[in-house]
């Protein structure tokens, strides 16, 4: 029983370690949460957010085909059940149309890919009191590197300071809203940087 006993408590403790996601070992990371857009993000071939909602039929064929884990179905009562972005679990890849290709209703229409590395369904904001470089935590520009479309740069926050933090610099123009940079961001709970969503896509 004594014997049992021990190894219960030991599969509860093993189970209790797995359900915990650690940095090195030592500190719990904190899951992120989606930021409160202005604009919902619909996917590229989406043409606009009027389009897309009336369109879709909440089938969940895309969200099947996200192999990304960024669309997933809406749980509010104005849009239930059809789909919407978030990149907590992964960004939208410049190079995948999958959800394009398997829509339905018209609501995403088939794109290449050359095209929607071209469409910008939403472009980048930076929350300077998020950023662990801002702030002094960490020198990073994690958001800068995995840019795919090159729209962030980092520069010091003081222009005039040279030993003043680095921050990320978002060049609208260029940024096509695919949330690399909100996906990467260390920061917790909320990301330094989120993308917005434009209410109509327009080609860059």
């Amino acid at each position: 029983m004594f014997l049992a006993t021990i190894a219960g408590l030991a599969t509860v403790s093993a189970v209790k370690a797995q359900e915990k996601i650690v940095d090195g070992g030592l500190a719990i990371i904190e899951d992120k949460k989606a930021p409160k857009r202005n604009v919902s993000l619909k996917p590229a071939g989406s043409q606009s957010l009027k389009n897309f909602t009336s369109s879709c039929t909440g089938c969940q064929l895309c969200v099947q085909s996200c192999e990304n884990q960024v669309l997933r179905p809406s749980t509010k009562l104005e849009n239930l059940m059809q789909p919407e972005m978030s990149y907590e679990r992964g960004y939208c890849r410049p190079e995948c149309t999958a959800c394009s290709e398997v829509c339905p209703a018209g609501a995403i229409r088939k794109v290449s890919r050359e095209e929607k590395s071209s469409i910008q369904i939403g472009h980048a904001v930076f929350i300077a009191k998020n950023c662990v470089s801002f702030n002094g935590e960490a020198e990073c520009g994690n958001c800068a590197r995995r840019c795919p479309s090159g729209a962030i740069t980092m520069m010091h926050s003081d222009p005039d300071d040279e030993s003043s933090p680095m921050v990320p610099i978002v060049n609208q123009e260029r940024c096509i809203g695919c949330g690399a940079c909100e996906h990467v961001c260390p920061a917790r709970p909320f990301s330094a940087i989120y993308v917005e969503g434009n209410e109509v896509h327009r080609m860059i």
